[in-house]
């Protein structure tokens, strides 16, 4: 019986506990809780949360006796039960309103009330995904999301883009805004090679021989025709009997045509080998920001004939020629470089052309090529190559007469074209930042010559000269005008290097160091061109003749033809100027 009492008062203690537990939880659920306190933008508005509520006080904590708004559906206040002195502000609609609070004693203030999208999600998302981002979520109207800011590397934009569409829903509007930070100017440089050669062999051969009563000979090929005693071309075959006197005719492409007058004999002989070269060398070059497209275009534009036409004739249409260049870069985060490239090199070629009844209409020769590659900064990728060649070969001749061996070739003719094209684009991107004042470059294309002046465009027919002060003649010698100019003694070396000069190593014409852009040298020195080669004591030491093996040191003067040096192989030749 005890120990049923025992179990009886343990049940009661157990059920009390449950009891208070459960009145716990429910007292917990039914305090209200205070809403948060109300944000305020860059402009000093109060931000509220679209479906959301704050809690909001006068700023001199007073009590609150009303409230108003200046427009309907943005916003509604109540009391808080909590602070008598503080109202809960709810969002019902996107929009702005100013709102009026007056406390119990007559004092009013106004605050300007801003009820947007919670982007607090969004915010903690890309955090989380970007983490070294710094975006600032700016909501707008109609579900407009702007995103500002900076990130590290160019790919994370597209990152963040593609979040906030995702919390966006499917109606939002992302407005991109977001900056690159870094170096992210790119310098593309491009080089496209080309050569093309051919090669062709013709030959063939025509003759007409009159006889007193019979003509016959050979127009095969179209490098003659034949025609009567009448003057008009009275044969199409290529070999027959012409009953009257026959004379030839010949076309353009014959090149050697000669003739028997007594016996009338006529012939004409195509012996042609013809070698053609075409180089192409262009090396276009364009500065653009990364992820901006950039267009780079010299040369001109062809007319040629269009589909419109009118009463005046047919319509006319431009085709660009020249060299063009279109990429868009995009710098990742890691230091390679992603391209769009298509460079292009349009040239015209009158032989792809074709003959209509308004005219000619020209072709084209055209070098294109469009891809993307990853590169770092300063490699160079070969992007683009061609080898081509083509071999076409024709004949035409007379049958049993045109293949008879040595004597057949008097009955045909054969041609042969070789065709051979080489092609090459290479791309290197760099990244640049503008270049300083000291850094521009002084002489810029046109402005380091000037004109001739009378005596040098008649008398020495000169178009063109280096723009520095010239004595035509200097010493009763004349001074050539590209000895004027202050690099005449650097690159290249000129006449002065080819044989007193030695350029290999670092010196020219009289002697004189090359002052390079690695020398350490800013203000080159003029050395007068006196005509003589210079002693060993105006030489600088490192341009002083050695000395033989013997100890003794060569003269240098207007007499001596060699100088000998260490090395027994090696000898230097003099060359004394004209007396």
């Amino acid at each position: 019986m005890r120990r049923m009492k025992k179990w009886f008062l343990a049940g009661l203690a157990a059920t009390g506990l449950l009891m208070v537990s459960s009145t716990g939880v429910t007292q917990d659920k039914d305090i209200p809780r205070p809403a948060p306190v109300p944000k305020m933008d860059r402009t000093g508005a109060l931000i509220v949360p679209l479906q959301g509520s704050v809690r909001l006080q006068m700023r001199n904590k007073k009590l609150i006796r009303a409230i108003s708004f200046d427009k309907e559906g943005v916003v509604k206040a109540t009391p808080d039960a909590l602070q008598p002195n503080a109202a809960i502000i709810f969002g019902l609609g996107v929009g702005t309103v100013i709102l009026e609070m007056t406390d119990v004693d007559g004092g009013k203030e106004q605050y300007e009330i801003v009820v947007q999208q919670d982007l607090e999600l969004l915010r903690t998302t890309l955090r989380r995904v970007v983490p070294t981002a710094n975006i600032d979520l700016i909501p707008g109207l109609g579900g407009t999301i702007v995103l500002a800011g900076y990130v590290a590397r160019a790919e994370d934009v597209n990152t963040v883009v593609q979040v906030a569409s995702s919390v966006g829903g499917q109606n939002a509007n992302i407005v991109n805004a977001i900056q690159i930070g870094g170096v992210h100017q790119v310098q593309l440089d491009v080089v496209v090679a080309s050569v093309n050669r051919s090669k062709a062999r013709q030959r063939g051969f025509n003759f007409i021989i009159n006889g007193t009563t019979v003509s016959t000979g050979s127009i095969l090929g179209g490098l003659t025709s034949s025609t009567g005693s009448t003057g008009s071309a009275t044969s199409t075959a290529a070999v027959g009997l012409i009953p009257s006197a026959a004379s030839a005719i010949p076309s353009a492409s014959p090149n050697l045509i000669f003739g028997i007058v007594p016996t009338q004999i006529q012939a004409l002989l195509q012996a042609l080998k013809t070698e053609g070269l075409a180089k192409t060398l262009a090396e276009p070059r364009v500065v653009t920001q990364s992820g901006r497209p950039a267009n780079f275009q010299v040369g001109g534009q062809q007319a040629t004939l269009s589909a419109a036409s009118g009463i005046n004739g047919p319509g006319v249409a431009y085709q660009s020629i020249g060299t063009q260049l279109d990429f868009l870069p995009l710098v990742y985060g890691n230091g390679k470089i992603y391209l769009e490239v298509s460079p292009t090199i349009r040239t015209v070629n009158t032989a792809l052309g074709i003959t209509t009844s308004f005219g000619t209409v020209p072709g084209f020769d055209v070098q294109t090529i469009h891809t993307s590659v990853v590169l770092e900064s300063g490699q160079t990728f070969a992007i683009g190559g061609l080898i081509q060649n083509s071999l076409q070969a024709s004949a035409a001749r007379v049958p049993v007469l045109g293949e008879i061996p040595f004597l057949g070739a008097l009955f045909n003719v054969i041609s042969q074209t070789e065709t051979e094209q080489e092609t090459i684009i290479l791309v290197t991107p760099h990244l640049v930042d503008p270049m300083a004042c000291n850094q521009v470059p002084t002489h810029l294309p046109g402005r380091e010559t000037r004109p001739g002046d009378d005596f040098e465009f008649f008398m020495e027919s000169m178009l063109e000269l280096p723009r520095y002060q010239r004595n035509v003649f200097e010493g009763r010698r004349y001074r050539a005008p590209w000895k004027n100019d202050p690099t005449a003694q650097q690159f290249p070396c000129g006449a002065n290097g080819g044989t007193n000069g030695n350029c290999a190593s670092g010196t020219c014409g009289n002697g004189s160091p090359m002052m390079g852009m690695n020398s350490g040298t800013t203000t080159p020195t003029a050395t007068p061109n006196t005509g003589k080669l210079p002693t060993p004591a105006q030489l600088p030491p490192s341009v002083v003749p050695p000395r033989s093996k013997s100890g003794v040191m060569n003269d240098v003067d207007n007499n001596s033809t060699v100088i000998n040096t260490n090395d027994p192989g090696v000898q230097i030749q003099v060359i004394p100027p004209a007396p």
